[in-house]
C-alpha cells in the first residue's frame, strides 16, 4: 500500500484512521494490563487511547494536535462544537489516569472506572470523527474560542507530521 502525499485529504484520512486504530489497540492493551494487576501501564494506555482518539478527530479538521496542551484544547473545542459538556468532564476524569502512571496512587477499582470512562469517551470521539464537523461561526466565537482555534490552526513542525511515525494500518488490528 502506498502512502498518500502529505497535504492531501487522503493523507489526513489515513493518518486519522491510524490514530483511531491505535486508540482501539491501546484500550485493549489497557484492559489486559489491568487484568494482570498492572495499574500503572493500564492507566497510561487508557489515557493514551483517548489522546489518539482526539488526534484522529483533529487530523480530519486540519488541527495541530502535537502537544498535551493542544489535545486538551481540542477536547474543549469539540465540547463547544457539539455542545456536549460531558466530553470535557470525561477528559478531566481521565487526566487522573495519566497522573497515576507517575504517582501510582489509584486502586485497581479506580483504574477500571477510568478505563470505562475512556471507552465511553473514545466511542463518542469516534462518532464525532465519522460525522460532519459542526464548526462554530467565526462571528460568534468568544475571545477564548478564537485563541483556542488560532492555537489549533498553527501549522505543526515538519517532523511532527510524518505519517511514517505511526504504525501502518496493516500493522494495527481492527
Amino acid at each position: 500500500m502506498t502512502t498518500p502525499p502529505p497535504g492531501t485529504v487522503a493523507y489526513q484520512v489515513e493518518k486519522s484512521d491510524r490514530y483511531a486504530r491505535l486508540s482501539r489497540l491501546k484500550l485493549r492493551q489497557a484492559q489486559g494490563e489491568l487484568e494482570r494487576g498492572d495499574t500503572m501501564p493500564a492507566s497510561e494506555k487508557a489515557y493514551g487511547a483517548v489522546g489518539c482518539a482526539v488526534k484522529a478527530c483533529a487530523e480530519l479538521r486540519g488541527w495541530n494536535h502535537y502537544s498535551h496542551l493542544r489535545v486538551g484544547r481540542i477536547i474543549e473545542h469539540l465540547t463547544d462544537e457539539w455542545r456536549e459538556p460531558e466530553l470535557s468532564r470525561h477528559y478531566l476524569a481521565l487526566y487522573g489516569l495519566h497522573s497515576n502512571f507517575f504517582e501510582h496512587c489509584l486502586s485497581a477499582a479506580l483504574v477500571q472506572e477510568g478505563l470505562e470512562t475512556a471507552k465511553i469517551l473514545t466511542a463518542r470521539l469516534e462518532e464525532i470523527r465519522q460525522s460532519e464537523p459542526r464548526p462554530l461561526p467565526r462571528t460568534s466565537l468568544n475571545q477564548e474560542q478564537r485563541r483556542r482555534l488560532a492555537l489549533l490552526m498553527q501549522p505543526p513542525r515538519e517532523e511532527q507530521v510524518a505519517l511514517e511515525e505511526l504504525p501502518t494500518l496493516e500493522d494495527l488490528p481492527e
